[in-house]
């Protein structure tokens, strides 16, 4: 596409990027979007435009909140990129995990990976960006299978196989789906066809954002981020398990032991959260030992990050072991930034509810051949 075509400030939106003028990329950027969506409001960029130019300001920002520290960037996205084999698939949840890997592989090409994000399938801008970049060598989802992907999505939530959180609206013969985990749910059948139109050929990875139930069969941990097999594997195997478990003492030294690391709270984030998917793969396999390992690792990596202490707290709530559970969230109650510290000390009322239930319990009901 010519730059003639574009329409006006794209072109120079880009331009501004080429030579390093963030300030005005940044600016120029608020003049294409809609802020509550952050879609567009231009009607001339509803189309596969939209994607590089959002994809553009991500990767600014990722580098603005990691400090513009490029040796920090590099630990995250060269062991992700040097592991997966050319042709793979690659879905990117994070801000970092989509924008960062995505321009890293774009620029350097050496992998020849096929970058994806999971959490934009729903948009059909997204798709037709999807289609034009990768579509000659990947199925890509066009118009048709979103309806059908949306139809599939409607039709399991009537039967109560899929629950909604927000709700599936009807209104004028059109269907929509509101709310954050409702949209994933979606995303998460259009990442499904994806893998089922092209196993065979390519090799599929995950860096998780957001949790897709359906995936949990087919992971097991592979370095920084996560193998999506084609198929449900029976188990993990023992060497996959050591190969993980030393893959992160190192890292966790080698993060440990950089000086900028503890001042750089979101690359802390970054590689807590990925430590904390891995986790949720031990406690889908019920391998606690593992999974209570990679959450406390997780914490440790960064620990205001709330995702590790929830998690782990919430499968010591599931095995019955409530006061594991309610230390683990005095202790992130301790480190806690304002916006989750609300929802931290709500989880710990209704913990310490179910210790005086039980207590309540246990004193109404006397053991065995005592009597009353």
């Amino acid at each position: 596409m010519g730059c003639t075509l574009l329409p006006k400030g794209v072109s120079n939106f880009f331009n501004a990027a080429e030579i390093g003028d963030w300030l005005a990329v940044s600016n120029r950027f608020e003049t294409f979007v809609r802020p509550e969506t952050y879609g567009t409001a231009i009607p001339e960029l509803r189309n596969e435009l939209w994607a590089p130019i959002h994809e553009t300001l991500g990767l600014y920002e990722v580098w603005v909140g990691w400090k513009r520290n490029s040796s920090m960037l590099r630990m995250f996205y060269t062991p992700i990129l040097s592991t997966m084999p050319k042709g793979s698939v690659y879905f990117g949840g994070t801000e970092q995990g989509r924008f960062v890997i995505t321009a890293v592989n774009a620029v350097t090409n050496q992998q020849g990976i096929f970058c994806l994000t999971q959490n934009a399938l729903a948009d059909n801008t997204y798709l037709d960006h999807l289609r034009a970049v990768y579509g000659k060598d990947l199925w890509i989802p066009n118009y048709e299978d979103s309806n059908k992907a949306m139809e599939r999505y409607v039709r399991e939530v009537q039967a109560g196989t899929r629950r909604a959180k927000d709700g599936v609206r009807f209104k004028d013969g059109k269907v929509t789906v509101s709310g954050a985990e409702d949209v994933m749910q979606l995303n998460g059948i259009l990442c499904e066809m994806i893998v089922d139109h092209n196993k065979g050929s390519r090799e599929f990875f995950v860096e998780e954002s957001w949790v897709l139930a359906w995936m949990y069969p087919h992971l097991e941990p592979h370095g920084l981020i996560m193998k999506l097999n084609p198929s449900p594997l029976d188990k993990l195997s023992e060497q996959t398990v050591k190969d993980d478990r030393e893959f992160w003492a190192d890292y966790e030294k080698r993060l440990g032991s950089d000086p900028d690391y503890a001042s750089n709270v979101e690359a802390q984030k970054a590689f807590s959260k990925l430590r904390t998917a891995i986790a949720g793969i031990y406690v889908y396999r019920k391998m606690y030992k593992e999974a209570e390992a990679g959450f406390r690792q997780a914490i440790r990596l960064c620990p205001v990050l709330p995702d590790s202490s929830f998690r782990l707290a919430g499968m010591f709530e599931e095995q019955g072991r409530i006061e594991e559970a309610i230390a683990v969230m005095t202790d992130y109650l301790k480190n806690a930034p304002p916006d989750p510290k609300g929802k931290a000390e709500g989880y710990m009322k209704q913990l310490k509810a179910k210790i005086h239930l039980g207590a309540v319990s246990q004193a109404a009901t006397p053991p065995a051949g005592v009597d009353r």
